[in-house]
């Protein structure tokens, strides 16, 4: 290089220059570089830390400016996705019996109306467009039974236009956007430790984003003539006012809004059909929902069945004294001044709040220490969403209480930018961190500011502070704080290692892990409460006969109410107290104290009777139905279909005639269920929805009996008692009969506590028998349990146990399977013997004529021993009077080597 420099300055030298200006100017230029590359050196190095955050503000800087504007002509990327099939046992006789919903959900309120969500984590991970499964769901009632075909909406403004839903979706351009909805309920549980409001336990998670499409209310009023009533009024203001198909205990749910909101087009009001690219769900809507970007989710009315405008602001029950939050000088509910303000147009909540969530480290998250190294980086992330389309231009999180504040990188949905200013999504944040500032840090705390600059405050504001009456709810709405998480250094127990703790304010549900704790007030109402009960003690059994509207009492903390005269008046309707009504287990407390105020809580110590006796032995925990545990066999899920809890769709796919009143239905199941995966001897419970009720009746598959025959379908045998005019026939019976290929039943199972093992081995509850011999007892269609065992037993040449089986019918049309059982018995090389006993027989008859009685039981059954076994299915009649006691007479010991299934 040297060598290069000197020839040419000799160059510059021959040339005539003498190259004294460029030696001058080339050794300045050094010298400056040299000075430059000093100064870098003197700066402090950036740790890993501070380059992450470096790079990701050059790629946010450059993402924010490449964000594009959504032109309202996207698709969901979860129109594919699958919706739930199972219906939940806890819905089983509510009036969402027919309602298929995810098992994510967490109920919030009991088992009816459905109010839920989802763990934190859940909502988080499922992306940036919520699934409609596990969106949060608020129903003040039961959801109305709606139809696409049939259902209309009637819109009245300048004129009155009635439109179906065809003719809605086809007479108007259609949108579809992705929409953010929060309930102004979210975060009330931590409201709720400070102090019981009525409003139950939603934690952060009430709250989802998915694409929403439908025809923009403005084109529909501007068809119904708005704008002639606006120009002959022009003086006035107007209100759009919506009305639901839902029937509530103070009537229709109906709100309000400005008419000059819903004309102007860039805040997207729309008559929504469909979420995430399908119809919209039951509980979300179904078949039409007024869906408002960027205002909380009460005013997205759901059902929609009416839209009208008036030139008054409407003075439903619902839109007075729902979704309000009250100044705090107002500190009691009764008085004139909150009716007032119950009414005054201020207090309503339209705009969705400013909010920011951290949603990891999750909800008791650890970290071990042990091994942990400097530099190891860990990711905090969460969401934020704002209201009213406002741009939230800065998220940050502070590790020392709010004394400095590091930023936090932004992501949006894919196009989230409407009309060129408006963002109707959330967006996700995070920042990386050395995992050693979160091992020092006081809390960690998340705050979002929005493009004017507004942020958000350090504590909750509340509303009013007095209590609720039954006449005013109230509700503590809009919590929108700063969000906190506290890291705690604990030691395991077991091992003494180090691990960190992350708790957040509030866990979901009826968990009491978060690092809110009960205030001091609360805890004295608390004991106050459990203080007023009087002292007689009541048993369970004595509990249990207070079940019917006259006559009805509840459980609450252990402590016994007469709630007979809240029936009447109880704002949420009887329904929810008559769901436990005489029962004694832990689902009545958790729902009662999950939707009630002190006020209510104060009002129930006027009905209390006494406290419930304490037995010396636990009581078994409730299930989700409120229903003692039952004992579930560990099964595979979902490659088989079981879930005792829970119902499922299952398809008619062959239906096939075995005589003038049976038939053979063949069912397939949904995917991803690959096998039936019921065991020997069980069966499913087959129910049918109607609207307003649930039928069920237990039905024992006759095939798939082997395991090679398990191929996710299964078929049922069954015997219909058609309509007379003596009797109306079996319910069961003759809605199968009716069913059409493609038409769907509900199923869920296993149910039977009889199951065959094989080789002679039974197990009975859980505890395992075994025997050489069979006799089986069965009656009408309790032939189909001893049809999967016989057809066990012969399947298997490799099987010994020998079988025996008295099958008793009216007539010989009513003898279920026999031909088959016929081969059976031919084929079977001396291993199965049957006889038919007919009550009323034709004059061609050759078997056996009567009733099964003592003589008929010991000529065709095996006599009782410790290897013989008989199991008994049948009408209760020929089971209690004549086959029980012929076989306990005989020798059989109950419980030991006699059973019934």
């Amino acid at each position: 290089m040297k060598e290069e420099e000197k020839k040419t300055k000799q160059k510059k030298k021959k040339n005539g220059d003498g190259g004294n200006g460029q030696d001058k100017q080339d050794d300045q230029q050094d010298h400056e570089q040299k000075d430059d590359a000093q100064e870098e050196n003197k700066k402090p190095k950036r740790s890993t830390e501070e380059e992450a955050l470096l790079q990701c503000l050059q790629y946010e800087q450059k993402y924010m400016c490449l964000m594009r504007k959504n032109d309202g002509k996207g698709s969901s990327p979860l129109a594919d996705e699958d919706l739930p099939q199972q219906i939940d046992e806890a819905d089983q006789f509510s009036p969402d019996s027919w309602i298929p919903r995810s098992d994510k959900l967490i109920r919030l309120t009991g088992k009816h109306p459905l109010n839920a969500e989802v763990e934190l984590t859940t909502l988080f991970e499922a992306g940036f467009i919520t699934p409609s499964a596990i969106h949060y769901v608020r129903n003040h009632g039961a959801v109305p039974h709606l139809l696409w075909e049939n259902h209309k909406v009637e819109i009245t403004a300048g004129k009155t236009l009635i439109f179906g839903m065809e003719e809605l979706k086809n007479s108007f351009p259609s949108i579809n956007i992705p929409i953010f909805i929060a309930c102004d309920g979210n975060r009330r549980k931590e409201l709720n430790m400070i102090r019981k409001t009525k409003g139950f336990n939603y934690t952060a998670a009430a709250s989802g984003c998915a694409y929403w499409k439908g025809v923009l209310l403005r084109d529909v009023l501007l068809k119904a003539d708005i704008q002639d009533l606006m120009e002959k009024a022009s003086h006035k203001r107007f209100w759009v006012n919506f009305e639901g198909a839902d029937t509530l205990s103070k009537g229709k749910y109906t709100t309000c809004m400005p008419l000059e909101y819903v004309i102007e087009p860039v805040n997207d009001v729309i008559l929504a059909y469909q979420m995430n690219d399908h119809p919209i769900p039951p509980d979300h809507g179904y078949p039409l929902r007024l869906m408002v970007p960027g205002w909380v989710g009460a005013r997205s009315v759901k059902w929609l069945t009416k839209v009208w405008v008036t030139d008054y602001e409407n003075d439903n029950y619902y839109y007075i004294y729902d979704n309000r939050q009250l100044p705090s000088f107002v500190t009691d509910a009764e008085s004139e001044t909150a009716q007032i303000m119950y009414h005054h147009p201020s207090t309503l909540c339209n705009a969705q709040m400013l909010n920011s969530i951290i949603v990891r480290p999750a909800q008791g998250e650890q970290i071990n220490l042990v091994n942990v190294k400097k530099g190891k980086i860990y990711r905090v992330e969460g969401f934020a969403y704002s209201g009213n389309g406002n741009e939230i231009s800065r998220v940050e999180i502070s590790l020392n209480g709010g004394n400095d504040w590091l930023y936090c990188v932004r992501k949006f949905p894919e196009s989230p930018i409407r009309h060129g200013r408006k963002f109707w999504t959330w967006l996700h944040w995070h920042i990386d961190l050395d995992i050693s500032k979160l091992i020092r840090a006081e809390s960690i705390i998340v705050r979002a500011t929005d493009e004017h600059r507004s942020t958000q405050p350090l504590e909750p504001i509340w509303n009013i502070e007095g209590q609720a009456t039954t006449l005013v709810p109230l509700f503590r709405m809009m919590n929108n704080c700063w969000y906190k998480v506290h890291p705690e250094v604990c030691e395991n127990p077991d091992d003494g290692e180090a691990y960190l703790l992350f708790r957040h304010p509030v866990e979901a549900a009826n968990g009491m892990n978060g690092w809110m704790k009960p205030s001091t007030q609360e805890t004295i109402e608390e004991v106050k409460r459990k203080a007023s009960a009087p002292g007689k003690q009541f048993t369970r059994q004595e509990i249990e006969k207070h079940y019917t509207e006259d006559d009805c009492w509840i459980v609450v903390d252990g402590n016994v109410y007469d709630a007979t005269s809240v029936l009447s008046w109880h704002p949420g309707g009887k329904g929810p107290i008559m769901a436990h009504a005489g029962a004694v287990h832990m689902d009545t407390t958790n729902e009662f104290t999950s939707i009630h105020d002190n006020y209510a809580q104060g009002k129930l110590k006027g009905q209390a009777k006494g406290e419930g006796k304490r037995t010396g032995r636990r009581e078994k925990p409730a299930d989700s139905s409120g229903q003692t545990q039952v004992r579930l066999f560990p099964l595979e899920f979902p490659s088989k279909y079981n879930n005792f809890l829970r119902w499922t769709q299952a398809k008619l796919v062959k239906k096939k005639r075995l005589s003038d009143d049976t038939q053979q239905y063949t069912f397939s199941l949904p995917p991803p269920a690959k096998k039936l995966g019921l065991e020997t001897g069980q069966h499913v419970q087959v129910g049918f929805h109607f609207e307003d009720r649930l039928v069920v009746r237990p039905y024992t598959p006759v095939r798939p009996i082997l395991e090679e025959e398990d191929d996710g379908t299964f078929d049922l045998v069954v015997k219909t008692y058609f309509p007379d005019q003596d009797q109306p026939g079996g319910t069961m019976g003759n809605i199968l009969d009716c069913l059409r290929e493609g038409e769907e039943i509900e199923v869920k199972g296993p149910s039977g506590a009889i199951r065959y093992l094989g080789h002679g081995t039974f197990a009975v509850d859980d505890k395992e028998y075994s025997f050489e011999n069979v006799s089986l007892i069965v009656g009408g269609s309790g032939v189909t349990p001893g049809y999967q065992i016989i057809a066990r037993i012969l399947g298997n040449k490799q099987d010994k146990t020998k079988i025996k089986v008295i099958d008793a019918n009216k007539s010989e049309g009513d003898i279920l399977m026999k031909e088959k059982l016929d081969e059976f018995s031919k084929n079977s090389e001396g291993k199965f013997e049957i006889v038919h006993v007919l009550s009323h027989p034709s004059h061609d008859w050759k078997g056996l004529s009567g009733h099964v009685n003592e003589d008929i039981i010991k000529k065709h059954a095996f006599e009782p021993c410790d290897k013989n076994v008989a199991l008994l299915c049948g009408p209760p009649t020929m089971i209690q009077k004549a086959t029980l006691p012929a076989l306990k007479d005989w020798g059989y010991d109950e419980d030991c080597n006699l059973f019934g299934f």
